[in-house]
């Protein structure tokens, strides 16, 4: 009677693992789709957006690329106390960097091209003539250090920005930033789901596979995609949820096999 109540338990539990089992097997993941994109790209593809050309070189499963060529794109440099620069030929270190006036200066920097020592904190330069031997102090050795002042929107001879025009653009008390203008081509990557700044407008990006190829889609429309990423959330939560069905309802169906065929005590 025990193993026969236990049979019947059994095949209920069983019935339920089936179930549960073939459910999962015939349910279909809800897709992501966007119903009416602003784009729809292939890659190699170039599109205008807002004016500007773009080049979208790689569009690959979940991510995209696009290059775009900008004429006259802004470049800065940070300049900080201490650093050494090259003007006009010439090495110069960063100083006297004053925020309040807008200004700094260019101090060249010399070195001497003999032998140095230090006395007393002072440095000399080693003069030989012969068998005599002078010690002149450094700054007595040395010409006249030439100083550069600069201010906000002075041009700069920056040796390594030689094409183009070098601008002073900002100081503060620890920095100074000169900037100029040039050609260059530029990159924006796109991420599925993500949003990229597109000429000032956020644009989601959603890829799909359009006859094999993948197809970069762009979206203003955020609830369009976002719905639909919610569905795809809730089929897995319920398939999650039948599969702990499935396996609980195994695991009992085989506790009770085990448990019915226990050796009787009487």
């Amino acid at each position: 009677m025990q193993r026969r109540a236990a049979a019947i338990a059994v095949a209920l539990f069983l019935v339920f693992a089936a179930g549960s089992y073939t459910l999962i097997g015939a349910a279909q993941q809800p897709d992501v789709s966007l119903d009416d994109p602003d784009y729809s790209i292939s890659e190699g593809e170039e599109r205008t957006i807002a004016g500007t050309s773009y080049t979208f070189s790689s569009v690959s499963e979940g991510s995209a690329t696009a290059t775009w060529d900008n004429e006259s794109a802004r470049y800065t440099e940070t300049w900080s106390e201490g650093d050494t620069v090259a003007v006009d030929g010439q090495n110069y270190s960063v100083a006297g960097l004053n925020a309040s006036e807008g200004v700094f200066e260019l101090r060249e920097v010399q070195e001497v091209d003999r032998e140095t020592v230090e006395q007393n904190e002072t440095t000399y330069v080693v003069i030989e003539e012969g068998e005599n031997r002078t010690l002149v102090p450094r700054d007595s050795y040395l010409p006249e250090q030439d100083v550069l002042e600069f201010a906000v929107g002075d041009d700069i001879a920056y040796d390594s920005n030689a094409d183009n025009e070098t601008v002073v653009a900002s100081v503060t008390d620890s920095e100074a930033t000169v900037e100029w203008f040039a050609p260059g081509t530029f990159e924006l990557e796109f991420s599925e789901g993500e949003n990229t700044s597109v000429e000032g407008t956020e644009y989601l990006a959603h890829v799909e596979t359009s006859g094999g190829s993948p197809v970069l889609e762009l979206t203003t429309d955020y609830e369009d995609y976002h719905s639909d990423v919610a569905a795809q959330e809730t089929f897995h939560e319920r398939t999650n949820g039948l599969w702990g069905v499935a396996i609980l309802s195994t695991l009992a169906a085989a506790l009770l096999v085990m448990l019915a065929y226990l050796p009787s005590r009487y």
